[in-house]
């Protein structure tokens, strides 16, 4: 599997977007780069996910959270 990271996910997302918001893609084009930018999301919503749940690991095994992230 490719190395892939969250910040050349997003960026590619974002360039999808904005092919897509120029109206200037042929429509098969914007099926392809529909379904592309759904499966970025997903990539990337998976990535944050594992990142939350490491940072709660990390809290509740008595790491103290860092100064203002406890909500105040």
């Amino acid at each position: 599997m490719e190395k892939f990271s969250f910040e050349q996910g997003m960026e590619e997302l974002e360039a999808l977007v904005r092919a897509l918001e120029t109206g200037e893609v042929p429509l098969e084009e914007s099926f392809k780069a529909f379904e592309r930018g759904m499966a970025l999301k997903a990539r990337l919503e998976k990535i944050l996910s594992e990142g939350d749940r490491r940072i709660r690991v990390l809290t509740e095994s008595g790491e103290e959270p860092l100064e203002g992230e406890d909500g105040q």
